[in-house]
């Protein structure tokens, strides 16, 4: 029985030192994870503004082939029985476009800070550093959606 009350009286539970040691590990992984996490979320909505600007560009080509050998504006493609349907918060935007020659178009999540932008002239999608279509610089103005 003397041996089974020894055991008893021995250690009941952490030091405080134990505990800050936990604390203090505990911090420094969600210093290291929460800015991770932040940047995984702005590339999920830049990749989203990225895959929205690439459809907006196939019905682009779809409706110079099939109706009027020309560009148009996003009301003239839904008008033609496209239905043009951004994700979410991304704004899709025809900055211009000239006949059947170019056009620029743009995309941008409302919380991202990136504006991405194609300019069928110049080959598609630009890159992160352009500061706009470098190529169709100009024609007719038009037209935005946001989701």
């Amino acid at each position: 029985m003397t041996h089974l009350t020894r055991d008893l009286d021995g250690d009941e539970g952490f030091t405080l030192i134990e505990l800050l040691v936990v604390i203090i590990i505990i911090g420094i992984l969600a210093a290291v994870a929460i800015p991770v996490f932040l940047n995984q979320r702005e590339r999920a909505f830049d990749a989203a503004a990225r895959s929205d600007l690439h459809t907006l560009a196939e019905m682009e080509e779809t409706f110079l082939t099939d109706n009027a050998a020309s560009y148009a504006t996003i009301a003239s493609i839904q008008a033609a029985g496209e239905t043009v349907t951004p994700t979410k918060d991304v704004t899709l935007t025809v900055e211009r476009f000239n006949s059947s020659l170019s056009y620029c178009l743009s995309a941008k999540h409302a919380r991202s800070t990136q504006t991405y932008y194609w300019d069928s002239a110049a080959g598609g999608i630009q890159p992160k550093s352009s500061p706009g279509c470098p190529v169709t610089t100009a024609g007719t103005a038009g037209d935005s959606i946001t989701g």
